[in-house]
């Protein structure tokens, strides 16, 4: 039996990662996962548990962070340090760093699995598919395997990675799940496209779990732990009406906890609509992204006009079903007044909740990749700032700032028309660390709301969240 430690540098369910965890226990291998931020001694864990193999699932805005605290275990431990994830997939390069051992590209259950099992029995690993391996001083760039088109086969995920330590997953009012993988669609944003063409092959790249199996994986979780509200994670949880058809009525049958999901507001009919809501759903998120149907459709690459996404809403309005919006601000030649179309667009289509991101230009993404590509055309650099959707854009253009002021004061306009009226003056004013707790503040409250969560589990919830992912990382971070 083989030993794997997760370090995870945020504070939400990774359903890769859980599925991970299922797949190598099936196998006899022994999983777990540590968030630093919670533990009063990483050290004394990792020492405790003794990992051949110390695992970080990345995304981009992690990177750096991750590199640091691997360069430091690399000093202190005799285990091998895997990337993986996201920004590795599209990132590999990453394994020149001195901290790296191996990066595993694309969906990783067969790659862990088989590297697991090698070291297991004392054997070669740098061959596997998915993985790049560095060993004497040469990095074994193996080619990504097989997509993993039934995912019946895999073992269900694992919820006791996060459950059986920590009690913020544990008591959370929320249970979240996961139906399928993959997206049809290519907005240039968004990394779906460049995942999907790591399997050229695939015959399938948008799949789901059938019904019974997803049953199967559900039931358990809530019988032992309960759940308030159910969220479905997938980006387009709506899309496959004949699967809605066999598994809406069995959820609610058998599980009956009201839930969110996420969908496709311009392919939204009234009979997927009508199932939803029998189902239980009371709230269902998409994305607007912009006011500006052109930029909506030749800078996003996402095509739907403005009268389908009204449609789309007023069909979730008619069954009783709560919408939000996502929204981007800053994306590339955005002016401050789209900014504002934006939003005052969702309020005449009289959204029940939003919010906004900030534009970030992620490797692996089209939109990201060209951004990078013409910064260093023009000999400069993005600024080095963390990539992080809710804090700061890395793109600096004509109105970056007042957009990104925007973004800090976005639900608060949403819901005060006087607000509303005074964002061409905020937006103006110089950043400050005031409009960031607004917006927290306002985030917050948003959540709750969405969440049907009571004014205590509300608070609870975001006084942990604040305390983990600001005091405790800076208090940590400046120890050293």
């Amino acid at each position: 039996m083989a030993k794997l430690l997760f370090i995870q540098l945020n504070e939400y369910e990774l359903h890769g990662l859980e599925s991970i965890a299922g797949e190598l226990k099936k196998h006899g291998h022994e999983v777990r996962v540590l968030l630093p931020w919670f533990e009063k001694s990483t050290a004394r864990q990792i020492e405790a548990f003794a990992p051949e193999v110390i695992g970080f699932p990345l995304v981009s805005a992690e990177r750096e962070e991750a590199l640091a605290l691997a360069q430091s275990l690399k000093s202190r431990f005799h285990a091998l340090i895997l990337f993986g994830g996201v920004d590795p997939t599209f990132f590999p390069e990453v394994i020149e760093h001195d901290a790296v051992d191996m990066v595993s590209r694309g969906e990783s259950e067969r790659a862990l699995t088989m590297l697991m099992d090698a070291i297991d029995r004392g054997e070669d690993f740098t061959g596997i598919p998915n993985l790049w391996v560095k060993k004497d001083g040469r990095v074994h760039k193996n080619p990504v395997g097989p997509l993993i088109e039934d995912l019946n086969q895999l073992a269900p995920p694992d919820k006791d990675v996060y459950f059986s330590r920590y009690a913020f997953f544990r008591n959370h009012p929320i249970k979240l799940f996961i139906a399928g993988r993959g997206c049809p669609y290519s907005c240039s944003y968004c990394a779906n496209k460049g995942l999907r063409e790591l399997y050229p092959d695939a015959k399938k790249y948008l799949r789901f779990k059938t019904p019974e199996y997803f049953m199967e994986e559900i039931r358990p979780v809530i019988q032992k732990f309960g759940a308030k509200t159910v969220g479905f994670n997938d980006d387009h949880f709506s899309h496959d009406l004949h699967w809605l058809e066999q598994f809406l009525p069995a959820y609610r049958k058998e599980i009956g906890v009201p839930f969110f999901c996420a969908g496709r507001i311009d392919v939204m009919t009234e009979e997927k609509a009508r199932l939803l809501k029998e189902g239980g759903c009371y709230s269902l998120w998409y994305g607007l992204e912009t006011a500006n149907e052109a930029h909506r459709s030749e800078i996003l690459n996402r095509k739907m006009s403005n009268e389908q996404i009204r449609s789309g809403v007023e069909t979730l309005h008619k069954f009783g079903i709560l919408t939000q919006s996502y929204n981007i601000l800053n994306y590339p030649g955005q002016s401050f007044e789209d900014g504002l179309e934006t939003l005052d667009m969702n309020l005449r289509l009289k959204n029940d909740f939003v919010v906004s991101s900030l534009f970030q230009p992620f490797p692996g993404t089209e939109l990201g990749e060209k951004v990078n590509r013409e910064t260093r055309r023009a000999g400069n650099a993005l600024p080095a700032k963390r990539l992080n959707y809710f804090a700061s854009s890395a793109l600096e253009q004509k109105d970056s700032r007042k957009l990104e002021n925007l973004q800090k004061f976005f639900i608060l306009g949403f819901r005060s028309r006087w607000l509303r009226k005074a964002l061409p003056l905020l937006a103006r004013l110089p950043k400050n660390p005031l409009f960031d707790i607004l917006f927290l503040l306002s985030f917050g409250a948003e959540y709750g709301r969405l969440h049907r969560l009571g004014l205590w589990e509300n608070l609870k919830y975001n006084l942990s969240h604040i305390r983990t992912t600001y005091l405790r990382r800076k208090a940590k971070a400046l120890k050293g």
